[in-house]
C-alpha cells in the first residue's frame, strides 16, 4: 500500500482486500474521509487545475480505474499493483456494508437511474440498508449551492457509513474534498458505477477491459460527449507520463 506521484497525480498502489480492511478500520475509528477512483482524465485534471490537484491529492485513497494508471504504476515498478475499476469497487464496498450490516446512501446520478440500481440491490441484498438517497437532475453545481448544508443533514443524521457519490468528475472529488470536514461518514466518488449497477450502461466484456479498450466502447456509445476528452486527455497523459518516466520533466 503506497502512493505513487504520477504526473502531479498521487496514486495508490494497492489491493482490494487492503482497501476494505482500511474502510473498515477508519469506520470502526468513526473516522471520516474520502477516496477518489481515478481515470486518466482525473488525473490530467490533477495536473491542470491546482484546486482538483488539492482534492485529488488530500484523498485517502486514489484508486487507479483507467487501465493506463494501473499500467503507469507496473512501468513505475509496482508491480503487485491491482487495477480497481470503479463499478467493481463499489458493488465490493456494498457488498462488504450488506456483511457488517452497515448503511449505506447514494448521492447523485439521474433519479431513473438511481431508483433501478436500488432496486437491483435490494433484489439481492433484501436486508441492505439504503436510508439516504438523492439524485441531481438538471445543474448540479446550482443544486448543490441551493441544498448542500440540508444534504449533509440528511447524510448525518440517518448514520450513512458508506456514501457512494456519482456527481461525476471533477464535481464528485470537489464535493467531497470541501465537505469532508462536516461528513460523518466514508464517501467515495464513483462516477458512473450507478449507472452500470442500475443497467442502464453496461460494462466492457473482461477480455476488452485486459487490454485497455473499455474507453473505446465508451467512445462508441456517447461519442458527442466523450470524443474531444478522450482526444485531448489520452493524449496529454502519453506525452507528460512519458516526460515524467524518461526524466525530461520533474512535476512538482
Amino acid at each position: 500500500m503506497t502512493k505513487v506521484k504520477i504526473i502531479k497525480g498521487l496514486v495508490d498502489s494497492i489491493s482490494l482486500t487492503e482497501l476494505k480492511d482500511q474502510i473498515l478500520e477508519l469506520i470502526d475509528e468513526k473516522k471520516n474521509s474520502y477516496i477518489c477512483v481515478s481515470s486518466v482524465h482525473s488525473n490530467v485534471e490533477a495536473y491542470k487545475n491546482s484546486e482538483f490537484e488539492n482534492a485529488y491529492n488530500n484523498a485517502k485513497f486514489v484508486l487507479p480505474d483507467g487501465r493506463p494508471l494501473y499500467w503507469a504504476l507496473k512501468l513505475l515498478g509496482y508491480k503487485n499493483s491491482e487495477h480497481l475499476r470503479g463499478e467493481y469497487v463499489t458493488r465490493n464496498l456494498i457488498d462488504l456494508a450488506a456483511q457488517k450490516n452497515f448503511a449505506i446512501g447514494f448521492f447523485g446520478a439521474r433519479k431513473e437511474s438511481l431508483d433501478k440500481c436500488i432496486i437491483n440491490l435490494l433484489e439481492k441484498y433484501p436486508k441492505l440498508k439504503i436510508p439516504f438517497k438523492y439524485s441531481l437532475e438538471g445543474d448540479f453545481k446550482k443544486l448543490l449551492t441551493q441544498n448542500n448544508e440540508r444534504l449533509i443533514e440528511q447524510i448525518n443524521s440517518n448514520n450513512i457509513k458508506i456514501l457512494f457519490v456519482g456527481l461525476g468528475c471533477p464535481l464528485q472529488e470537489l464535493w467531497m474534498y470541501k465537505n469532508k470536514d462536516k461528513l460523518n461518514c466514508i464517501c467515495i466518488g464513483v462516477g458512473a458505477a450507478i449507472d452500470f449497477i442500475s443497467g442502464d450502461k453496461y460494462s466492457a466484456p473482461i477480455w476488452i477491459q485486459k487490454i485497455g479498450m473499455e474507453w473505446f466502447l465508451r467512445l462508441l456509445s456517447e461519442p458527442k460527449r466523450l470524443f474531444w476528452r478522450y482526444l485531448s486527455t489520452n493524449s496529454l497523459f502519453i506525452i507528460l507520463f512519458l516526460l515524467q518516466i524518461t526524466g525530461l520533466k520533474k512535476f512538482k
